[in-house]
């Protein structure tokens, strides 16, 4: 008696190795159009009026570094009594700045870029000033929201 199952061919073997091969190579290009036609919600949501410190926390003419979803954010009040806050990411490659007072100015330590007080570049490889975000205040609480 002969088996009920069928013998696989030389062709068909073929066949279906060039139909999984087929598949893989269009499956990218399916996630890409499902990705666009459904897109999923953002991730990092935009940040709004989120309150991020008191006013009696950064007295004039000093600043406070906090940390915002894992990322360093500098809140400065200058001596004119304006609030500014900055990102302490490097435009360059990402490292984190510090902030030296004796000269006013943020440094990176990795590769040298300079940034003046309003986060704008000075010198270095930074091709972008640092990220501000806005500053709004309220009679007790600095808020910030992405510029």
């Amino acid at each position: 008696m002969a088996s009920s199952s069928p013998q696989k061919t030389r062709r068909g073997f073929l066949r279906e190795v060039l139909f999984g091969w087929f598949f893989l190579t269009i499956l990218p290009a399916f996630y890409v159009l499902a990705e666009y036609l459904y897109p999923r919600t953002k991730k990092d949501a935009a940040i709004t009026d989120l309150p991020i410190a008191k006013l009696t926390e950064v007295p004039l003419n000093s600043f406070k570094i906090i940390r915002l979803k894992k990322k360093p954010i500098m809140v400065m009040n200058s001596e004119q009594a304006q609030v500014k806050a900055f990102s302490l990411i490097c435009t360059h490659l990402g490292c984190v700045v510090e902030y030296r007072e004796e000269e006013q100015k943020f440094h990176c330590n990795c590769h040298g870029s300079v940034f003046d007080k309003d986060g704008k570049n000075l010198s270095g490889p930074a091709p972008t000033p640092l990220k501000p975000y806005r500053v709004k205040l309220t009679s007790t609480d600095i808020l910030i929201s992405e510029g």
